[in-house]
């Protein structure tokens, strides 16, 4: 680099937004075409990268699974056995819709009237609902979902209270049969709801709802429900029976290596890029778990899980920053606290993902765009529309945010800022970030 550019750049420099002192900072941004370094700043220290994770796991499953990717989800019935089995591909966001289209289509094939026990099999994934660094206090929470081979939508229950009229009603969807409801509410006084599910290892799970809710309203609440490969086969059970079977116990099972076993109907997901693209704009930690664990299955691990998706992650991480092996992986989404990346990585992640001559599009196409959608949509809005396509990351005291600038003068940049902050300080430093992304917008 010539004196005269290393003199530019710290002119400029002294024109940033400053960071705390007391928040540790990892900015690091790069010329999209060239690959020239125009800002480093603790880019090769390791920090936790939240949800920009998801930036690795999008590369995973493109590289992995390509864009055109769908997920198959089986009914198989054994007539010798008189045994339906559902069998998990591991497809996220699957709907009630699609559970009952699969319903009738399988009754369609099968004698009105028959009678069958119904089975999940989800052995083709490992039982794991939550990943290592989950702390146990989050999984009430609707960004920590349970996450199994079978899953109804993203395993959040849609849950509406009202008092209208002075009577007390509660709705919720998905209509999981399985689930039980406590209402322990009263009506009166402020808006106070509590809410606890019990039973994440049962069949059974069990909602109590604790509080006060003032007359004459309403609410919508949003929570992960336990064990939804049986809240799945409970729902298909339901419609089946509408459609005319007769269906006995519900309960797991794995399906038999047999002749006598017939398909009756399969449930297509969406195509993986459009997956990936309700992933990354609305930080769907269920989908990137779920995407990830595909790519570990579809690699040869049988049955697929959490760790050999981050060994699949960890050796393309490793095949693109040689250098920099000090990283650490527990998770496909970032929620784990026991993530750790450098900016580095990450922008040789945005790097290998835009460049990509196969899916590249499809790759950009992911991310949230300020100003417009996603996690972006109410973010840097002086900027021009689309000017910044990119993941953000947030954890109590992690703020992170990875992606690609266009520049005021047309110059494409990738730009990551990874901050460690003071608990409680993280919408303080989204306001930095979109400072500095405005900055190098301004002076690029």
């Amino acid at each position: 680099m010539s004196l005269l550019i290393q003199v530019l750049i710290l002119s400029l420099s002294f024109n940033m937004p400053s960071v705390p002192s007391s928040w540790r900072a990892g900015i690091y941004a790069a010329d999209a075409e060239t690959g020239e370094i125009l800002y480093n700043l603790n880019g090769a220290s390791y920090f936790r990268p939240a949800s920009t994770v998801k930036l690795l796991t999008t590369l995973v499953a493109l590289e992995e699974l390509g864009p055109s990717y769908i997920y198959e989800t089986r009914v198989m019935a054994d007539t010798a056995g008189s045994g339906l089995f559902i069998v998990g591909a591991g497809a996220p966001l699957l709907s009630a819709e699609h559970i009952r289209i699969v319903a009738l289509e399988t009754a369609a094939s099968l004698d009105p009237g028959s009678s069958w026990d119904l089975y999940w099999d989800t052995a083709r994934f490992a039982s794991e609902p939550h990943c290592p660094g989950w702390d146990t206090s989050d999984w009430n929470k609707t960004y920590c979902p349970p996450i199994e081979g079978l899953s109804v939508g993203d395993n959040i229950l849609q849950l509406i209270v009202s008092t209208k009229g002075d009577t007390m009603r509660v709705f919720y969807y998905p209509p999981l049969p399985g689930l039980s409801v406590l209402n322990n509410l009263v009506i009166g006084g402020n808006e106070s709801i509590r809410t606890t599910v019990e039973g994440w290892t049962e069949s059974r799970p069990i909602l109590t709802l604790e509080g006060s809710m003032p007359p004459d309203t309403h609410l919508v609440l949003y929570m992960p429900f336990a064990g939804p490969p049986a809240e799945f086969a409970g729902m298909l059970a339901v419609e089946l029976e509408a459609a005319g079977l007769h269906i006995g116990e519900v309960l797991q099972g794995e399906a038999p290596d047999s002749g006598s076993l017939i398909q009756t109907s399969v449930m297509f997901s969406d195509p993986m890029f459009i997956l990936l693209a309700s992933m990354n704009k609305w930080s769907r930690n269920m989908v990137a778990e779920m995407v990830l664990r595909t790519a570990s299955l579809e690699t040869g691990s049988d049955p697929a899980s959490t760790g050999a998706g981050c060994d699949v992650a960890g050796q393309l991480l490793r095949d693109l920053v040689p250098s920099l092996t000090g990283f650490q992986l527990a998770d496909g989404s970032g929620l784990s606290r026991f993530n750790s990346m450098t900016p580095i990585h990450l922008a040789e992640i945005l790097s290998e993902g835009i460049g990509s001559p196969a899916w590249g599009v499809e790759f950009l196409a992911t991310l949230p765009v300020n100003g417009v959608d996603g996690t972006l949509r109410s973010r840097m809005v002086d900027l021009p529309p689309g000017a910044f396509r990119g993941k953000t990351g947030t954890l109590s005291d992690t703020s992170t945010i990875a992606g690609l600038l266009t520049s005021s003068s047309g110059r494409r940049i990738i730009l990551v800022i990874m901050l460690e902050v003071p608990n409680g300080n993280t919408w303080t430093a989204r306001g930095l970030q979109d400072s500095l992304i405005s900055w190098f917008w301004e002076n690029y």
